[in-house]
C-alpha cells in the first residue's frame, strides 16, 4: 500500500509520462513540503517505483510504480441520466438532456470521452425519460451498460442509484450525465480517497459545501466562502460497501424515494464517511441549465 504523499507523486509522474527532476516544480504541483517530497523521492526510488535518467535530469515512473498504482485505477463508472430536463425543452421534447447535442456533440459525450481516455470502459448509464434515445450510444460506445429507471418521474434520483446497487462496487466514479465537460482531465485515471468534484465561491445560491479538517460539511443550497457542487464523484471500495447499506436504509423510509442520493453521504448519514473536494476550475465543466443557455452556446437553437 503506498501512502498518500507516494501516490501522489506517483500518479503525477504517470500522468505526464516523465519530467524533470525539479523539487521546486515537484512542490507546487503534488502540494507537499520539500522535506515530504524529498524523503518520499528516497523512499520510492529505494523501492524502484521511480527512477533516475539522463543524468539525473528526469525523473520517469517504472513498471513496478505503475503496478504499485494499479490498486487504485478507477475502471468503472455509474452515470445517472433518467431526468427529464423539463428547463431545456423544447430541445428535450423528443430526447433527454444529456442526448441534445451542443456544437455537434452530444452532452454525455463528453463526459464518456474523457472516461473512455483514461481506460474506463465498464460504464453504466440509469435511464429513464426517452430511454430509447440512449441507445443510439452504441454505435460509437458498444460497451456500454444501460439500466432502465421506470420510476424517474415518480422519485427522486435516489431511484436511480437503487437499480443498479450492483455496480456500486470495487470504487467507482459515480456522475450525472448532464454536464458539459470542457476539461476532460477532471476525470483521472487514479483515486486514492472519496471525493467530489468542485470550485471554489465566494457566494452561491447553488448545491455547495464547506471544508472542515479536510472533509466536507454543510452541504446545502445556498452558502458564502464555499464550493460549488458539481455532479462528479468518487467513492474508494469500502465507501461503496457503505452506500450501498445507506441507501437501501434510507429507500425503505416514508420519505426515502424523495432523497436526491448524494444527501445520504453528505448529511443523512454524514458520520459514516469523510469524503474530500478535488478542486476543479468553474470553466472545467460547463452547466447548461435552461434553453437559453442552450442557444447561448449553439446557434441553430433559436430563442
Amino acid at each position: 500500500m503506498l501512502n498518500r504523499y507516494q501516490f501522489e507523486v506517483l500518479k503525477y509522474i504517470e500522468e505526464k509520462a516523465s519530467i524533470k527532476n525539479n523539487i521546486n516544480d515537484l512542490v507546487n504541483n503534488v502540494k507537499v513540503s520539500r522535506k515530504t517530497l524529498e524523503k518520499e523521492l528516497l523512499v520510492l526510488r529505494k523501492l524502484k517505483l521511480i527512477e533516475f535518467l539522463e543524468g539525473n535530469q528526469v525523473l520517469a515512473i517504472t513498471p513496478a510504480g505503475l503496478d504499485a498504482l494499479e490498486p487504485y485505477r478507477v475502471k468503472r463508472a455509474v452515470i445517472m441520466g433518467a431526468g427529464f430536463g423539463s428547463r431545456m425543452m423544447p430541445a428535450t421534447k423528443d430526447r433527454p438532456k444529456p442526448m441534445v447535442t451542443v456544437n455537434g456533440k452530444r452532452i454525455i459525450e463528453t463526459l464518456l470521452d474523457a472516461m473512455v481516455a483514461v481506460g474506463i470502459n465498464d460504464i453504466t448509464i440509469v435511464r429513464g425519460y426517452q430511454k430509447e434515445k440512449y441507445d443510439e450510444l452504441f454505435e460509437k460506445y458498444p460497451f456500454l451498460n444501460l439500466v432502465d429507471n421506470d420510476e424517474y418521474a415518480q422519485t427522486n434520483n435516489i431511484s436511480s442509484v437503487m437499480k443498479v446497487l450492483d455496480k456500486i462496487d470495487g470504487g467507482i466514479y459515480l456522475c450525472e450525465a448532464d454536464l458539459y465537460i470542457t476539461n476532460p482531465k477532471v476525470i483521472t485515471k487514479y483515486q486514492y480517497v472519496s471525493n467530489i468534484l468542485g470550485s471554489y465561491s465566494l457566494e452561491t445560491d447553488d448545491w455547495s459545501f464547506r471544508i472542515k479538517d479536510g472533509h466536507i460539511i454543510d452541504y446545502q443550497q445556498g452558502n458564502t466562502y464555499c464550493y460549488n457542487y458539481y455532479g462528479i464523484s468518487y467513492w474508494t471500495p469500502e465507501d461503496c460497501v457503505k452506500l450501498r447499506q445507506d441507501w437501501e436504509k434510507i429507500y425503505a423510509t416514508d420519505n426515502g424515494k424523495d432523497v436526491f442520493w448524494e444527501i445520504v453521504p453528505l448529511k443523512l448519514c454524514k458520520e459514516n464517511y469523510k469524503v474530500e473536494v478535488r478542486e476543479c476550475k468553474k470553466s472545467d465543466i460547463m452547466e447548461i441549465d435552461n434553453y437559453y443557455e442552450l442557444a447561448a452556446l449553439d446557434k441553430k437553437y433559436t430563442i
